[in-house]
């Protein structure tokens, strides 16, 4: 479903505001078998949903302490949202008795529709006629459902706990959201939002990314795109929005056409005329889930760069050179340093300087102790010819040669550019570090190439808002 002009569209995303934020749930086809979906959503919901919560099932009684009712009509009290746990058939039927009961919205999670067969299409279609008859908006179907880490509301079949943030994720298959949250996770990214589109049926991508732009606890907008029939929409409403939407697309060649086809119903499309699109637009496009996190990681937390000129430092060469080679082929610069630095730099390091005076600035042996490190970063930050400053550092056992997470975080509070971290080291050592960079606006990035795509993303952004394209982010 999609509106065709103003008021349609805001009628669209005040529907789904709706969903998002409900009062009340009830759970059609709760189950107290854990083999069994309805009894997964349940663990998901009762984890941490502070509203009413209603289990609908005529076998059962109850669910671990949970009353379950038998039917969506002796509810003893109002329903927000139906998260709707039954086979394509009776899902059907479960719309039309949420309109008889005034349950305004639903999330369907079976799936054997569009995706399965011909057949299974003409389920869909009725599925979509009795909700645009009965008037209830839903989710799906053939969907994980949504998440709302704002009011602790999982719908989803996959219990988990979420870190929250400030960004919103659109993602056109179950499995690959699933593969975005996980990195997430392990990259310490925080979740506003997550919806699983399935099928599309009710509402379009389209849709899901106009309500997000409105949504007042989304800064960045994530989406894993196979396909749509509604490409040049989707394209018009993410280049519209005053937040950055950066997007993942699947499906380069003519067998992922097909099973994308299979999978969520959809064609995939062209992928390099979906690129040159996205260009064209201002979406910014990334080729994997490590990019699609990095870039949505520094959108989130930093602030925006006043152009592409890099700054890069690092005590041992290599991740250097990968991200230079990595930033030089999109287009940024790594600019010389100004003579001020460089009468700074020599200053600091006496008439023979045990380094090149250069920028990338490899500070050798030097940079194992913190101090020093931080006081090169300071220099180089305050280089007038430096936009954005990426830090490397590799992990060494040494109690006294600890990463330098303090003195990072001060040299951005004290220059105010934004400034990337980049530490090679095992997963072991590195969430106490991001706890202390990233609660100063600096995020920590594994790898040389994560850091670097996030660089770009940063770039990508302020170039945009910068020719007047879209609105600042609020860190901005």
């Amino acid at each position: 479903m999609t509106g065709s002009n103003e008021s349609d569209s805001m009628a669209i995303t005040a529907k789904l505001r709706n969903i998002f934020y409900p009062r009340s749930v009830a759970l059609l086809g709760a189950s107290d078998n854990p083999q069994k979906v309805g009894y997964n959503i349940f663990t998901s919901l009762s984890s941490s949903f502070n509203g009413n919560l209603y289990l609908v099932n005529p076998r059962l009684q109850t669910v671990q302490g949970y009353p379950v009712y038998p039917s969506l009509a002796e509810v003893p009290g109002p329903v927000d949202l139906a998260i709707i746990a039954l086979n394509e058939r009776a899902t059907i039927a479960a719309i039309e008795e949420c309109a008889a009961c005034g349950v305004p919205g639903a999330v369907c999670v079976a799936g054997g529709f569009r995706e399965t067969s011909e057949a299974g299409g003409g389920l869909e279609d009725e599925l979509l006629a009795a909700a645009h008859r009965c008037g209830v908006p839903f989710v799906g179907p053939n969907t994980l459902g949504f998440i709302n880490n704002e009011i602790g509301l999982n719908t989803t079949f996959y219990p988990m706990q979420l870190r929250r943030g400030g960004v919103s994720f659109i993602s056109q298959s179950g499995g690959m959201g699933l593969t975005f949250i996980s990195g997430a996770a392990d990259a310490g990214l925080g979740l506003n939002k997550w919806v699983g589109a399935g099928n599309r049926t009710y509402f379009e991508l389209a849709d899901y990314l106009a309500f997000f732009g409105e949504d007042e606890g989304t800064d960045v907008i994530g989406l894993y795109l196979e396909g749509t029939e509604q490409a040049a929409r989707m394209v018009r409403v993410a280049g519209s929005l005053k937040k950055p939407v950066v997007v993942y697309k699947a499906g380069r060649s003519g067998a992922a056409d097909f099973a994308t086809l299979t999978h969520t119903g959809s064609m995939a499309g062209a992928h390099a005329v979906y690129r040159d699109i996205f260009r064209q637009y201002g979406l910014y496009a990334v080729e994997s889930i490590g990019e699609l996190v990095a870039a949505l990681k520094a959108l989130s937390l930093v602030p925006l760069p006043r152009g592409g000129r890099i700054g890069l430092i690092t005590h041992t060469a290599g991740p250097s050179i990968v991200a230079a080679d990595i930033l030089l082929e999109q287009g940024c610069v790594l600019p010389s340093l100004a003579p001020q630095t460089m009468a700074k730099l020599q200053k600091m390091t006496g008439p023979n300087p045990p380094f090149a005076l250069k920028n990338p600035l490899d500070v050798a042996g030097t940079g194992f102790i913190a101090d020093v490190y931080g006081r090169y970063l300071e220099l180089l930050a305050d280089d007038p010819n430096v936009d954005m400053v990426i830090a490397f550092f590799c992990h060494n056992s040494n109690p006294h040669w600890p990463f330098p997470s303090s003195e990072i975080v001060r040299v951005r509070q004290k220059s105010g550019k934004p400034l990337l971290a980049c530490y090679i080291s095992t997963a072991a050592h590195l969430p106490g570090e991001r706890v202390i960079l990233e609660a100063g606006g600096v995020p920590l990035f594994a790898a040389p190439e994560e850091a670097a795509r996030a660089a770009l993303a940063l770039v990508w952004q302020a170039g945009r808002n910068q020719a007047g394209l879209t609105g600042k982010t609020k860190r901005s």
